[in-house]
Formats: structure tokens, C-alpha cells, sequence
């Protein structure tokens, strides 16, 4: 018997065929067994990424939410600044006035 490009091939009786092909069918069956556990370890992997996603998202919108509590707080101190200059006025005035109301005795 020759293969297709002229080589010669050993000659084989049905037993070592059907040997060969029982061996086949174990070597696949063994392939689909990891196959199975690959594809069951790789969905965990996936849940596992997916958690990670959603914790790494919530964590953005944190940070995103403190960003602009950081910008309102500096709103707010740039308002604070010439409203406590105010205030400090309005009590130096009222305190003026309530020493020329009483008078100065000596």
C-alpha cells in the first residue's frame, strides 16, 4: 500500500486499526475533559472580572462625585473669604456704634 506522494506504508491488520482508532477516541475524549474544565475556569475568571468591573466603576463614580464636592468646596471658600471681610466689617461698625452710642466716660 502507498500513501499520496509514493511512500510506503506499513501494513496494518484490523486489530491494530481499531487499536489505534480506541486510542483516538480516548486521546479525544480526554481533550473534551479539558476542554470542559478550561471553559468552566474561564466563566469563573469572567465572573470574577465582571465583580471587578462593577467595583472599579462604582469606585469612578466616587472619585468623580468627590471631584466636584472638591470644586463646590472651593466655590465656597472663594465666597468665604470676602463674606468673613464683610462680616468682620459689619461687627467693627456695629462695635463703633455701640461705643459713640455709650459714650466715653472717663
Amino acid at each position: 500500500m502507498v500513501d499520496d506522494y509514493g511512500d510506503e506504508l506499513p501494513a496494518t491488520t484490523r486489530q491494530q486499526l481499531n487499536e489505534r482508532l480506541d486510542k483516538g477516541s480516548e486521546r479525544m475524549a480526554a481533550i473534551e475533559r479539558d476542554l470542559k474544565t478550561v471553559a468552566q475556569g474561564l466563566q469563573e475568571e469572567r465572573q470574577e472580572l465582571q465583580e471587578l468591573k462593577q467595583q472599579l466603576a462604582e469606585m469612578l463614580e466616587f472619585f468623580t462625585a468627590m471631584k466636584g464636592a472638591f470644586k463646590v468646596l472651593n466655590w465656597v471658600g472663594k465666597v468665604a473669604k470676602p463674606l468673613a471681610a464683610i462680616v468682620m466689617f459689619g461687627g467693627a461698625c456695629v462695635g463703633f456704634w455701640t461705643a459713640v452710642k455709650a459714650g466715653v466716660n472717663r
